[in-house]
């Protein structure tokens, strides 16, 4: 069984149990990691691990990421990660991100996936926009997390 690990607030916890389901990652399971657990996964070799919450130890996310496959990660909040040589995946506003905003309204969102992502299965996902609807109020970022997870394990 393969896990995905998250480093994010409570919040956008409960927003993403919600929405992902185990058929969008490939039956992966959704372990969130506490701010004050992060040290202790610093030694152990991770599938995926997506980091929406800002580390202020820049050597220990380093470690992390070092055995970690995959990285999804907030680039508004670690621009420490970009430099990193992994299987990476950045989102956020900022214009250097894999996946970005590009508009916004009161119902629908357009993200932009602007670099082509390659799956875990081999799929490669080009860069195109996509339209999300939304029903009730969801943090753009998870919006973000979740078509970044999509992608990845797209088969």
């Amino acid at each position: 069984m393969s896990f995905i690990e998250i480093i994010t607030d409570s919040k956008s916890q409960n927003e993403l149990n919600k929405i992902i389901t185990k058929k969008m990652v490939n039956n992966c399971e959704l372990l969130y990691i506490k701010e004050k657990n992060i040290e202790n996964i610093k030694n152990i070799k991770l599938e995926t691990l997506v980091v929406n919450r800002k580390i202020e130890n820049i050597s220990l996310i380093n470690k992390i990421v070092e055995n970690t496959q995959n990285v999804i990660f907030n680039l508004d909040l670690n621009k420490e990660i970009e430099n990193l040589e992994k299987n990476k995946i950045s989102f956020g506003y900022n214009s250097k991100s894999d996946i970005t905003i590009s508009s916004v309204k009161d119902d629908e969102v357009m993200i932009y996936v602007q670099n082509t992502i390659k799956s875990i299965f081999g799929k490669k996902i080009e860069p195109q926009e996509v339209k999300v609807d939304i029903k009730k109020e969801i943090n753009i970022y998870n919006i973000m997390i979740i078509i970044a997870l999509t992608a990845l394990y797209a088969v």
